[in-house]
């Protein structure tokens, strides 16, 4: 740097503290410069290109966040207010039931019916839409969580049902997660497929295998598969496999999807149909 003339030297200087402005995330600064064959216009040039398109970036991606937080927040709100009249209409409907089960031979008692699968579909999607826009990474828990004995526990509770069988595959791992999302991961796809189960014994297998870098969780079910058209929708809020269950709100897979992007992992499905489905989520081992 001896070499350099005093202008050169000042330049240069403004280059390094640039640099540094950058290092510490401040994209406001541009440098002097002219488009010459000169090092240090050349360096200079590149920096203020750079640090532009990182500042649009920056930017951009500030007023994405501010737009998604807006709209989580609008829909928290509108199905928090729509929660309450639903509620009511739920309890009036009962009443009216009530004054009418002794009427024979009339369509009033159907009509009752149909009012009342409507209503309940439409509560279960704003109970689904309440926690998808409550799902929070913030403020996760991570912590060792042995897996086969947190699927075993779950199990426990689906084992009620006389037509679930869960097979749990051992040795499991002792995985780091935040054990309320993982149990919501687990419990979203084991109701999916037991709820789009088809057969009149549900067969559900949970395995891992230890890959390098993560663990990869597969959860296989006996059901009546998925299309093909449908395996990169059905994780799509609100988007509906075809079902038997006409209370299927589309909500599941789609939070199941957010918590694990989240945290960083990937999910995927493989399906023939008629041949069942195998759901395949994966959970980063944790660095020592």
């Amino acid at each position: 740097m001896n070499s350099l003339s005093k202008t050169d030297k000042e330049r240069l200087q403004r280059v390094i503290e640039m640099i540094s402005s950058m290092a510490s995330l401040d994209f406001s600064e541009r440098l002097d410069t002219e488009i010459t064959n000169d090092p240090i216009d050349v360096i200079s040039y590149g920096l203020n290109m750079l640090s532009e398109e990182l500042e649009h970036n920056v930017v951009k991606k500030s007023k994405l966040e501010e737009i998604n937080m807006n709209l989580e927040k609008f829909s928290y709100t509108v199905a928090h207010d729509l929660k309450s009249p639903l509620n009511t209409i739920s309890a009036l409907i009962s009443l009216i039931e009530m004054e009418n089960e002794k009427i024979v031979n009339s369509k009033i008692q159907e009509y009752i019916h149909l009012i009342k699968e409507t209503n309940d579909r439409s509560r279960n999607m704003v109970n689904g839409i309440l926690e998808y826009s409550r799902l929070n990474f913030r403020n996760v828990s991570m912590q060792k969580i042995d897996f086969g004995e947190l699927c075993s526990k779950i199990a426990k509770e689906y084992s009620i049902n006389k037509r679930v069988i869960i097979s749990i595959d051992t040795p499991m791992p002792e995985v780091y997660y935040d054990e309320t999302a993982l149990t919501q991961v687990l419990n979203n796809l084991l109701s999916n497929a037991i709820k789009h189960n088809d057969k009149d014994l549900c067969k559900i297998g949970i395995s891992a295998i230890d890959k390098e870098n993560h663990y990869e969780i597969r959860i296989s079910d006996n059901g009546p598969g998925i299309l093909d058209e449908q395996k990169n929708k059905i994780f799509n809020l609100f988007e509906n496999q075809n079902s038997r269950n006409s209370n299927s709100t589309g909500i599941g897979l789609a939070i199941v999807k957010r918590i694990i992007n989240e945290t960083y992992g990937s999910i995927e499905v493989e399906s023939d149909e008629n041949k069942g489905a195998t759901f395949i989520f994966t959970i980063q081992k944790k660095e020592e």
